[in-house]
């Protein structure tokens, strides 16, 4: 899934007309949490529109590049590039920042004091100004370290950081 952003160049991967995209549900879901938001956001590879043969290509660079991805799990990403990113698939539509929510907020704040805060300050976080792709990947990399935030946690992660600490 977001195999194709290592190939993206560093200015595609940080907007200027990126398409975004949801999280999908089931399968694939997991396997984008465990092997593709480690390094990077969700949105990145919107922006193709490859065959079967072509997200395989993808997948397989990815791989060089040091993705951990078993077989079976990398069976699962393809079949969901293709029927969501196949050559004749639709741009998905542009994402915009969900308005201030009090009980949305608070829960991403309790997530935060608590999953955050078992290895570092909010200070860290609370200096940080970064775009919702860049939020994705540094969740996903904190995940991988061991922080305990569930795949619901993401999406609210995601979206409070990306409206109240997101780029000027």
């Amino acid at each position: 899934m977001l195999i194709a952003a290592l190939a993206l160049p560093a200015t595609a991967q940080r907007g200027g007309g990126r398409r975004q995209v949801e999280l999908p549900n089931g399968p694939a879901r997991k396997v984008i949490l465990k092997s593709c938001t480690v390094c990077h956001g969700l949105d990145p590879y919107a922006t193709k529109a490859l065959d079967k043969e072509g997200w395989q290509k993808e997948i397989a660079s990815m791989k060089e590049k040091g993705a951990v991805i078993s077989d079976s799990d990398a069976d699962v990403l393809l079949d969901y590039l293709v029927s969501s990113f196949g050559p004749n698939s639709a741009p998905a539509a542009p994402r915009t920042a969900a308005p201030a929510n009090p009980a949305a907020d608070a829960a991403a704040r309790k997530i935060l004091d608590s999953a955050c805060t078992a290895c570092h300050s909010l200070q860290r976080v609370d200096a940080q100004n970064q775009p919702q792709d860049a939020w994705e990947g540094t969740i996903g990399n904190m995940r991988r370290r061991g922080a305990k935030v569930t795949d619901d946690d993401v999406a609210v992660l995601v979206e409070y950081l990306t409206r109240t600490h997101g780029p000027q």
